[in-house]
């Protein structure tokens, strides 16, 4: 199988819906939360940028800074956050190498602006050299297995 390479992962971002937060949000609080549709949706579009909307990295920033200052859902909005933004790195051809130790404290210095987004990205994301998954429900569940600490303390 050939590399993919960034250049061609940016042309073609995969994104994710407001149904596909709803659903992350429901695998990190084990709860239906009620929320805002509008906030949520808002939050949801942090994903895309202006203009062009194909740049990987400044995006998942978008979505890492911008999600938790809406807080669109009752609760688990930084986990939700969380989750999110490392599913849709991983999405889109990039492997995360964040420990669950220290995933609460990278995603707290990210959301609070104490390290610039894109920064905390290049940080933990890097390109993949192997297939990427699609599925985005397995991503999610995966992710969620893959950090416990890191939900638990952002709860």
């Amino acid at each position: 199988m050939r590399p993919v390479s960034a250049r061609h992962m940016a042309s073609q971002l995969h994104y994710l819906t407001v149904q596909d937060i709803l659903w992350i949000n429901l695998q990190v609080t084990e709860n239906v939360q009620t929320f805002s549709y509008a906030k949520l949706e808002e939050a949801t579009y942090y994903q895309y940028s202006y203009g062009a909307s194909n740049s990987l990295i400044p995006q998942a920033a978008r979505l890492l800074t911008g999600f938790p200052k809406l807080s669109p859902l009752t609760t688990g909005n930084a986990q939700t956050t969380f989750i999110a933004c490392l599913t849709f790195l991983e999405i889109n051809g990039m492997t995360i190498d964040l420990t669950d130790e220290k995933g609460a404290d990278w995603f707290t210095d990210a959301a609070s602006k104490k390290v610039d987004g894109a920064t905390a990205i290049q940080s933990i994301a890097k390109p993949s050299t192997g297939h990427h998954d699609l599925e985005i429900r397995k991503t999610i569940r995966d992710l969620v297995d893959a950090y416990p600490k890191t939900l638990k303390a952002l709860a």
